[in-house]
């Protein structure tokens, strides 16, 4: 039994996939300077607990910020 490809849905499935490449490039300097922050704090004395908690806030209301989310 030949399972059939519904065109509609294949094109859904490749608009999802390509819509989460670009997501994933938006993404990825936010990322980066969520670490460069932490590093940088800790450079600065605070500790690396510290550090990862205000690193991650900022990130957390960045993300939520780009998403739509709470601000």
């Amino acid at each position: 039994m030949e399972h059939e490809v519904n065109p509609m849905m294949e094109m859904l499935r490749q608009q999802i996939a390509t819509s989460m490449l670009d997501m994933a490039g938006v993404l990825q300097p936010i990322y980066d300077a969520a670490d460069g922050m932490r590093r940088e704090l800790e450079s600065r004395g605070w500790s690396p607990t510290q550090a990862e908690a205000s690193a991650g806030a900022w990130l957390t209301s960045t993300l939520g910020s780009i998403g739509g989310g709470v601000r």
